[in-house]
């Protein structure tokens, strides 16, 4: 099975190479800038037919077994990566609030092009080794929504965050920002996406929670959430956050989220 990494864009913007205008009139060609590289790297049968895509639910154990391998596969080539986490794989395997998911959503500005082809030389070794893992069981969808300063905000928030969802030799995976994971979830309620599912609103509770706990168990300001929002380029509204957001969080937390 033969694979190749993709491409989609470069993070340095638009076009892999810049155009400047010289005084003259003429135009100069900038040096190529990098284009980051999306996980999983496209795969191939070995008759040249591209792998059929399969996303199963997989359980915290087994999920823990395939990091476990993952971090063992980096750290025997002397190498540790850090990368951050958002969606099924924090609520997984550091809040337990769901049982199963189907993939590591994961980022970070910090890890070159190099170090993610071994990761996802890693990544492919442990779908070999535990069949219940997806195709893209582990994969850096998020970054492809991202620009170059957000992305690497948001890698630094998370680091400062510190909240470790996996820690080995190898490997470390942070959660990202509580309030990233909370808009996000927002987000795709409110797009109408059909890629919304029906645990998203116990998502973003859940999330908020985490957020208002790391501060001060105080509610947060409707204008703070919407902040985020417009920060993250995400919809939300004053009107779902003060009745959606608020009614689930009173019955599971009690008071509320918003004020």
């Amino acid at each position: 099975m033969g694979n190749s990494c993709s491409q989609p864009r470069n993070e340095a913007g638009p076009g892999a190479r810049k155009l400047r205008k010289r005084r003259g009139g003429g135009m100069n060609i900038g040096l190529p800038q990098e284009v980051m590289i999306n996980i999983p790297c496209n795969r191939v049968s070995r008759h040249g037919l591209p792998v059929e895509q399969a996303t199963p639910d997989v359980g915290r154990e087994v999920l823990l077994a395939a990091l476990q391998h993952v971090a063992q596969y980096i750290a025997h080539r002397g190498k540790n990566f850090t990368v951050i986490a958002v969606g099924g794989a924090v609520n997984t395997l550091y809040l337990k609030s769901r049982s199963t998911t189907h993939d590591v959503n994961i980022f970070g500005s910090t890890f070159t092009n190099q170090a993610r082809i071994l990761l996802d030389e890693a990544v492919f070794d442990a779908q070999q080794h535990h069949q219940e893992l997806g195709t893209n069981w582990l994969n850096t969808k998020p970054q492809m929504w991202m620009k170059v300063p957000l992305h690497s905000e948001l890698t630094a928030a998370a680091e400062r965050q510190n909240v470790r969802v996996f820690d080995m030799p190898g490997l470390t995976i942070y959660a990202a920002p509580w309030e990233y994971a909370f808009s996000a979830k927002v987000n795709r309620i409110l797009s109408g996406s059909d890629q919304a599912r029906p645990y998203d609103l116990d998502d973003a509770v859940t999330y908020i929670h985490e957020y208002i706990c790391a501060h001060d168990n105080q509610p947060v300001l409707v204008t703070t959430a919407l902040d985020w929002a417009r920060q993250f380029n995400h919809e939300n509204t004053a009107e779902f956050l003060r009745t959606g957001i608020n009614e689930a969080y009173g019955k599971r937390y009690g008071g509320k989220a918003f004020e």
